[in-house]
């Protein structure tokens, strides 16, 4: 793919991130103030990774067969109705559906562009700081504005701009797509991919359960919501660094370190009060998704042709965490409070790097043998 092609899928990418972000920081807090439970806030993020889940894992597998850029078109069409829509959310049961409408959209477009930034020769390591760029971009815009409508419009806006540069992308002449060719067997690719699923789940399950509830607890230890978006954004603006130099080394123990930074972090949202402390934190868990996520990408993806449907699985997983995590956070949140989500973060943690670790190295040696 020509070098302009690649910069336009990396766009795609940050745009696409902004978009996300710029919306979900504040969901929890809007759910609040329409008088949601902790309980309830988890259901809001459950609707939303739920439609993710299920969208990603058909839209990557069904790609595989009949090629990456008319779902990625389609996907980034309706994310700019769907991230628009929630405007008019005005009660919960609105602003579940507009959220479960936008988890669907994303998942549409989201598995598809990752395998096709692959196939397309980019560097993973640039086009995943290209999302951590949008998350930056995102969390700051939030955080400028302040006002739930114009983030969502904002959101909606960068969706159609992304759509309008994916037309740009480069289309395979038809008769390279085999619209005969039988997607791939989902339980092969997962087999093939289950140690790095197994640990992304375990690790994210505990992250998702503590993202739902993390704006509320800043916001419980007396930050203003415009220190919320900064924190956020000081975790993005260290993946957009990070993520450019970790593809350089070996993806296992790139995946491993990360999962470990993971579990300090999260014991240590527990015990930090102040706000240069929290920032310190958030600057280690930059560095720790960064090993994690491009660990997982290049793991998947070096791993097979089937790509779009080992991709919707990766992004299934997160999502499964989606539906299951903020369900459990709120849960906890309600009888054990702020803190007890965090320490129940960093066990799940734990569990996962002890249960994948040996099989994710074992795995690796396999694939370079």
């Amino acid at each position: 793919m020509p070098v302009n092609s690649i910069m336009l899928v990396n766009w795609v990418n940050f745009l696409l991130n902004f978009a996300i972000m710029g919306s979900m920081i504040y969901i929890p807090i809007l759910g609040s103030q329409m008088g949601a439970s902790d309980f309830q806030v988890g259901l809001l993020g459950s609707a939303y990774g739920g439609a993710y889940l299920i969208s990603s894992i058909y839209s990557g597998r069904e790609s595989d067969r009949r090629g990456r850029t008319v779902f990625i078109q389609t996907g980034l069409f309706l994310c700019s109705i769907a991230f628009a829509s929630q405007m008019l959310a005005h009660n919960l049961y609105s602003l579940a559906l507009t959220r479960a409408c936008a988890g669907m959209a994303l998942g549409v477009a989201t598995a598809t562009l990752v395998a096709f930034a692959y196939e397309s020769g980019s560097d993973m390591g640039r086009y995943s700081s290209h999302g951590s760029l949008g998350w930056i971009a995102g969390s700051l815009a939030s955080a400028w504005l302040q006002d739930f409508d114009r983030i969502f419009a904002v959101s909606a806006l960068c969706c159609a701009a992304a759509f309008l540069f994916s037309l740009f992308f480069p289309r395979k002449p038809v008769r390279d797509i085999n619209l005969e060719k039988k997607a791939p067997r989902l339980v092969q690719v997962f087999k093939k991919g289950f140690p790095v699923y197994m640990a992304i789940f375990m690790r994210h399950l505990g992250a998702a359960a503590v993202w739902i509830i993390l704006p509320l607890y800043f916001i419980s230890l007396g930050l203003e919501s415009f220190w919320v978006g900064i924190l956020w954004g000081t975790n993005f603006a260290v993946q957009v660094i990070v993520m450019r130099f970790v593809h350089l080394f070996n993806p296992t123990r790139i995946f491993a370190l990360g999962q470990l930074l993971s579990i300090g972090v999260f014991l240590s949202y527990a015990f930090l009060q102040n706000l240069w402390p929290l920032l310190a934190a958030q600057i280690i868990l930059g560095v720790a998704w960064s090993c994690l996520y491009v660990g997982a990408l290049l793991l998947i993806l070096r791993s097979g042709e089937d790509r779009g449907t080992a991709s919707g699985i990766f992004q299934a997983t997160l999502n499964l965490c989606g539906v299951a995590g903020p369900l459990l956070g709120g849960a906890i949140a309600q009888g054990w409070g702020y803190r007890g989500v965090m320490i129940f973060a960093a066990a799940l943690g734990i569990a996962g790097l002890t249960l994948s670790l040996p099989r994710t190295a074992s795995r690796q040696t396999d694939c370079i043998s």
